[in-house]
C-alpha cells in the first residue's frame, strides 16, 4: 500500500508537469465552477443568538432507494456562519521569513497584482454579503470619507516616496478612484458588519484588516471633474467594474480569477484563527511600463448568480476544507492501512521541494477542485490541510461533496446488492452503508473519517436492519435530493432539486498505475506502528458496534491487542463459532463499548 500509494501520487506529478495548461484551465473554470451548488436567497432567516457569530441554515434531502416506502428519505441541517467576531489579518511584509504563501508559477515574471484583488473581491463579495443577508450593512470609514479629494484631478502621488506602493488605475472617474483608495486604505476604509443579539459588530466572512509596511497610493487620471457620489459606498456590481477596468488596464484576467480564488479561502483563514501573510506588491513605478500578463478568456460581465454561488461555498469553511482534504481519499482503501497510504502519498509529496511544483501535483489529483488548491496556497491554507492529512484528519462534509461531485467518503458508493445474492456474508462497508441509510438514531450521522472497514460480517451476525435490506432485492445508495433553505416567516425556499436524485461521482486522476516504471521509493520515515490506521479503525468499529456490540465470530478483532482498555473494562470471556471475518491487518485500537439487543449474537 505505501509503493502503491508512492507511485499514484509520482503519476500524478508526472502528467501535472507535463499539462502546460493546468492552472490556467483551473482558473477558467471559475468561470462556470460548481453549478449545482445552492446560493443565499432573499429573506434568509438569520440566527443572531450566539455573541460572536452569526448563521444562516438550511436542510439537505437524501434518499437511499427510490422507493421511499422501502425506506424514508432524511435530512441534514447545514449551517453557514455569515458573521464573525474580528477581521482576517492581511500581513504584508518584504520579510520573505514571514510569508506563508505561494504564487503559482504562471504568474512568473509578472508584476504581482494579487495582494490588492483579493482586498478588491474581499470587498466585493462582502457588498454582495450585506446585499443579500438581513441587517447587514455596508458602510465607509470616517477617516477614508475625510481624506477623498473631489478636485483633484492626476495622479495622487508624490513620484519617489519609497515609503508607498504607487498603484496606477489608469482614466477612471472619481468614484472610482476613491473605492481604490477606500479598500486599500492603511486604517481600512471600509467595514462590513451586522450585530449580535447583543448588539456586538460582527463582521462579515471576508472582513479584513490591512497591515503593511508600506502605504498604497492610488495614481489616477480623471474622466470627470463632477462632485463624487457623497458618502455611498460603491454596491457588488460597481465594485466589479471597478476591478474589471483595472484587471484589463493591466491585462491580469488571471491574475483576478486567482485573487477571487484566493478570497474565498478567506473565512477558512478566520475559521482556523490565522492571518494571511503575504509579500508587498513590487508593481512598476511609472504607468507607461505597464504590460500585458497572462490572460484567460473574460467572463460574462457581473454574473451575480455564478458570485452568489461561490460566495455562499465560501461562507462554509468546514465544507471548503472537506473538499480540499478529499483529494487524499482513496476508494479501497480500507481502515487498517490507510495510515500507510497516506504515509506514501505524503512521502512522495515531501520530496517536492518547490511549493509550485507540490500546488501542480495537488490541483491534478483533482483539476475541478484546482481553483481551491489554487487559493489555499495563496491564503496559506495549505499548511494546515496538509498537517491534519498527517495526522489522518480527513475532514468530511457530505453535502459540500454533493453539490461538487466530489469523492469524499466511503459511504456514499453504492451498496454492492448484486455482490451478496447467494452469498452469506456483507462487508463490512457495505454493513455501515446500509446501517447509515437505515439512519436510525444511533447511526444518523456518517462515520467521521472517510475510509471503510476492512472483512466481512456474516449476515446473521448483522442488525436487524442491514440483514432485511441486504437481502430485499432493491437498489440502496445515498443519492442527493436538493436543499432547502430556512427564511423568514418559517418558509423553506428549496434550490436545486433533483430528480431523478444526484448520485455522480466525479473520478480522481492517479487510480491507474504504471508498476514497470522504475522510482526510487523512499521508505526511511515509514512508521510501523501506524497509530493512523489505528485511530481510523478505533474510530469506524465504535460506529459500526457501540449500539449493538460485538458479535461473537468478531472475537479475534475483540481480543485483538489494540483493545486492552475494552478488556480491562469487560473481562467475560468471549464464547461462540467464528462466522465473520477479519480481513487484512487487524489493527483495530482500543475503545469502550456499549451493548443492545438489536443483534442476538453479540457479546
Amino acid at each position: 500500500m505505501y509503493e502503491r500509494a508512492y507511485r499514484t501520487w509520482f503519476n500524478i506529478q508526472e502528467l501535472a508537469l507535463s499539462d502546460t495548461e493546468l492552472l490556467t484551465d483551473c482558473l477558467a473554470r471559475l468561470h462556470d465552477a460548481f453549478p449545482k451548488h445552492p446560493h443565499f436567497p432573499e429573506n434568509l432567516k438569520v440566527d443572531n443568538s450566539f455573541v460572536n457569530s452569526v448563521l444562516v441554515k438550511g436542510k439537505s434531502t437524501w434518499i437511499a432507494t427510490q422507493d421511499p416506502d422501502h425506506l424514508p428519505p432524511f435530512q441534514h441541517e447545514v449551517i453557514f456562519p455569515v458573521g464573525w467576531d474580528k477581521p482576517t489579518p492581511l500581513i504584508l511584509t518584504s520579510d520573505l521569513r514571514r510569508v506563508t504563501t505561494t504564487l503559482p508559477d504562471i504568474f512568473d515574471g509578472e508584476q504581482n497584482h494579487i495582494p490588492i484583488l483579493i482586498q478588491a473581491w474581499a470587498y466585493i463579495l462582502s457588498a454582495r454579503w450585506a446585499e443579500l443577508i438581513d441587517a447587514a450593512q455596508l458602510s465607509e470609514s470616517h477617516g477614508c470619507r475625510e481624506s477623498r479629494h473631489p478636485t483633484s484631478n492626476g495622479p495622487q502621488a508624490a513620484a519617489g516616496d519609497a515609503s508607498s506602493i504607487i498603484v496606477h488605475i489608469g482614466e477612471v472617474e472619481e468614484d472610482a478612484a476613491h473605492w481604490w483608495n477606500t479598500i486599500l486604505h492603511k486604517e481600512g476604509g471600509w467595514d462590513a458588519t451586522i450585530r449580535s443579539y447583543k448588539g456586538d459588530i460582527l463582521y462579515s466572512p471576508w472582513s479584513m484588516k490591512l497591515v503593511s509596511d508600506q502605504l498604497f497610493v492610488i495614481s489616477a487620471k480623471f474622466k470627470t471633474t463632477s462632485s463624487p457620489s457623497k458618502h455611498k459606498p460603491a454596491n457588488s456590481t460597481t465594485a466589479y467594474r471597478y476591478l474589471s477596468k483595472y484587471c484589463h488596464l493591466h491585462g491580469i484576467e488571471a491574475q483576478k480569477q486567482a485573487a477571487l480564488a484566493a478570497a474565498l479561502l478567506i473565512p477558512v483563514a478566520k475559521w482556523d484563527r490565522r492571518p494571511i501573510k503575504m509579500t508587498i506588491p513590487n508593481l512598476l513605478s511609472h504607468e507607461r511600463d505597464i504590460r500585458e500578463g497572462i490572460s484567460i478568456d473574460s467572463p460574462p460581465k457581473s454574473n451575480k448568480l455564478l458570485l452568489d454561488r461561490l460566495l455562499t461555498l465560501s461562507c462554509n469553511p468546514r465544507g471548503v476544507k472537506s473538499l480540499l482534504a478529499s483529494i487524499f481519499f482513496e476508494p479501497g482503501v480500507t481502515s487498517n492501512i490507510c495510515g500507510i497510504w497516506l504515509q506514501g502519498s505524503l512521502a512522495f509529496l515531501d520530496t517536492a521541494k518547490d511549493p509550485k511544483i507540490l500546488l501542480r501535483t495537488l490541483v491534478k489529483r483533482d483539476p475541478e477542485l484546482g481553483a481551491l488548491w489554487l487559493g489555499a496556497f495563496i491564503t496559506g491554507a495549505h499548511y494546515q490541510t496538509l498537517q491534519r492529512v498527517r495526522g489522518a484528519r480527513l475532514d468530511i462534509d457530505l453535502a459540500a461533496a454533493a453539490w461538487t461531485e466530489t469523492s469524499m467518503s466511503f459511504i456514499q458508493a453504492p451498496v454492492l446488492v448484486s455482490a451478496l445474492e447467494g452469498r452469506e456474508k456483507i462487508s463490512r462497508a457495505d454493513e455501515a452503508r446500509l446501517l447509515y441509510l437505515c439512519h436510525d438514531i444511533d447511526h444518523s450521522i456518517p462515520p467521521l473519517f472517510p475510509f471503510e472497514p476492512f472483512g466481512f460480517t456474516a449476515l446473521e451476525d448483522t442488525n436487524l436492519d442491514v440483514h432485511e435490506h441486504a437481502l430485499c432485492g432493491k437498489d440502496h445508495y445515498l443519492g442527493y435530493v436538493g436543499f432547502a433553505w430556512a427564511c423568514q416567516g418559517g418558509k423553506m425556499v428549496e434550490q436545486g432539486m433533483h430528480d431523478p436524485p444526484a448520485t455522480t461521482i466525479r473520478a480522481k486522476y492517479g487510480q491507474f498505475i504504471d508498476y514497470g516504471v522504475d522510482i526510487n521509493i523512499d521508505y526511511e520515515d515509514i512508521d510501523s506502528e501506524d497509530d493512523r490506521s489505528e485511530m481510523v479503525t478505533l474510530n469506524i468499529f465504535t460506529w459500526l458496534r457501540e449500539q449493538d456490540g460485538f458479535p461473537i465470530a468478531e472475537r479475534a478483532i475483540r481480543e485483538h491487542e489494540w483493545l486492552a482498555d475494552l478488556r480491562d473494562d469487560d473481562n467475560s470471556p468471549v464464547q461462540g463459532d467464528v462466522r465473520s471475518t477479519v480481513g487484512g491487518d487487524n489493527n483495530v485500537g482500543g475503545w469502550i463499548l456499549k451493548t443492545s439487543t438489536q443483534r442476538s449474537n453479540s457479546i
